[in-house]
């Protein structure tokens, strides 16, 4: 029997209460949103992120607490600690995690209000935030990955100018199947994420979100790299960036092989995350539109009516027209890691 089970069952409902610890209370939150990814409803990915972090990070310093001491001021205390020894994304982490377990006590009688309502607003430090590209800097850096033999064995140079051409997340990219590419059209279905789930090991996953689902028109020197790598691996499906095996790639190797090319360049502080602000910043100094841009990159966050009466699927030439800019770094070298 589940821990929700154990808890919500035989009656024990009505003693939710006040009486139960924080770690309880965060064990059957834990298992309604195992629930959830079962129904298909929610990200395995998002299950073990959230797993990792109420183990190591919130039941060991609040998890003997019980509802009843789960004050606004005590969580405060604690995210602010979590916000200056471990950083800005790992608080909002906790605040996340702790508003949901908060949230379910409520729903079950144990709280009469969520204290995470209450506490400090989180902020990132503007010195922290991402960093984008400069055109200038994008060829050098392709210049870097194509001249270093170990990210050309790695399938480096094509993989971040096929990113910097789409704005993708960097497991959307691994995911991406030579089926998904209407050569035709000159565009990019996005279907899938390529992750890892404890028990399972790799897996091919649906997206994030309904936003996430999303066709993207190719700029023209992406679709020239494309069609030269699919003539001279000759597959005519399966990831078009598989690994030795043609099965997907894990995005942790990937991204480690990016961090040992950067290591001893000047461009030490990119990451696959730069390129999306990189698309994000050169489309709006476009003129693009916050709404174009969303739609580009998968965002969600959009009020509902955007989301409800307005089609996020079109089609648009004009995004792949900015990033035709974004044109390998020397003698139009688009693909250059034979």
């Amino acid at each position: 029997m589940s821990e929700l089970n154990r808890v919500l069952e035989g009656g024990e409902q009505d003693r939710v209460a006040a009486a139960m610890p924080l770690s309880t209370a965060a064990a059957a939150w834990l298992a309604s949103i195992e629930e959830r990814v079962e129904r298909g409803t929610r990200s395995p990915s998002t299950l073990d992120l959230y797993r990792h972090a109420v183990k190591r990070h919130v039941v060991p310093q609040l998890g003997e607490l019980l509802l009843a001491e789960t004050t606004t001021a005590r969580l405060d205390r604690f995210l602010q600690g979590v916000l200056r020894t471990k950083g800005y994304a790992t608080a909002k982490l906790c605040r996340t995690i702790l508003s949901g377990i908060c949230g379910w006590a409520v729903r079950q009688g144990g709280l009469t209000t969520n204290p995470v309502r209450d506490v400090t607003p989180l902020e990132l430090d503007r010195d922290r935030t991402a960093k984008a590209l400069t055109p200038s800097e994008v060829h050098e850096w392709l210049s870097v990955l194509d001249e270093d033999e170990f990210a050309r064995r790695r399938d480096l140079p094509e993989l971040a100018r096929f990113v910097l051409a789409t704005g993708l997340r960097l497991g959307e990219a691994l995911g991406v199947r030579w089926s998904d590419i209407d050569f035709d059209r000159g565009v990019v279905s996005v279907e899938r994420t390529v992750i890892r789930v404890n028990g399972k090991g790799l897996i091919a996953s649906r997206l994030k979100s309904r936003s996430s689902y999303r066709v993207l028109v190719l700029p023209g020197w992406c679709l020239t790299m494309l069609r030269a790598r699919g003539d001279r691996l000759g597959i005519s499906d399966g990831p078009v960036f598989a690994d030795a095996k043609g099965g997907y790639r894990d995005r942790n190797n990937v991204g480690a092989a990016f961090r040992r090319v950067r290591q001893g360049t000047q461009f030490e502080w990119v990451t696959p995350h730069t390129y999306r602000k990189t698309v994000a910043t050169i489309l709006d100094s476009s003129g693009a539109s916050a709404r174009m841009i969303a739609d580009q990159l998968g965002h969600s966050r959009i009020s509902m009516t955007q989301d409800v009466y307005m089609g996020r699927r079109a089609v648009t030439s004009a995004m792949a027209e900015v990033l035709e800019s974004l044109e390998g770094s020397t003698d139009g070298g688009i693909a250059r890691n034979e």
